[in-house]
């Protein structure tokens, strides 16, 4: 007996869904939770965060920035501490200020460039350094550092730990603007 054509599409979509599901890429793009841990790399220090597909920047909780200057320099210095209270104080050159607009009105705020991991996706980018106290996360991962190389399941979370290399072969930002005064609209999230 001849098997109906749409048996064979049934069975072509499940294999297909088996391979995505088992080696977890689509087209060379690993996929991930909504919610992750991910691995600030210099300090070997690992927080949740959300990755959001609706924020152009990505953000980091560190409430109260130092700005100082180092060799004629504007720098920042800033404290973050991981889910278990252990803190690291950072000190980097700011690449410039943005203005985000939220509902409680407009802040600025000083962005640095920090190397991250997620999963194995290792990549310097430009971060945003914000209050994040009221919200659900102390990071927030944006677009930048998930372009072309990351999916985001949102039903999923916690598919796997950083594991990361050294960073010898670390992708290093080649994005940044060079607007000091632009407005990111898309960086406040509203999780709870």
């Amino acid at each position: 007996m001849p098997r109906p054509p749409w048996l064979r599409l049934f069975a072509l979509g499940l294999g297909l869904v088996a391979t995505i599901v088992a080696g977890g890429t689509v087209h060379g793009k690993s996929i991930f939770g909504w919610t992750e841990r991910v691995k600030l790399v210099d300090a070997d220090m690992t927080l949740e965060a959300k990755l959001d597909t609706g924020a152009e920047t990505s953000s980091l909780h560190a409430p109260d920035p130092e700005p100082f200057e180092k060799d004629g320099e504007d720098w920042v210095r800033f404290e973050v501490a991981d889910d278990d209270g252990n803190e690291h104080t950072f000190e980097r050159p700011v690449e410039r200020t943005i203005r985000i607009r939220s509902a409680s009105g407009v802040t600025e705020r000083y962005v640095v460039e920090l190397a991250l991991c997620v999963g194995t996706v290792e990549r310097t980018k430009e971060i945003n350094l914000a209050d994040r106290e009221e919200l659900s996360t102390r990071m927030l991962v944006g677009r930048n550092f998930m372009a072309g190389e990351i999916l985001v399941d949102p039903g999923d979370e916690f598919t796997r730990d950083p594991a990361c290399d050294d960073g010898d072969d670390r992708e290093e930002d080649d994005d940044s603007e060079d607007d000091d005064d632009a407005e990111d609209d898309g960086d406040e999230d509203d999780d709870g």
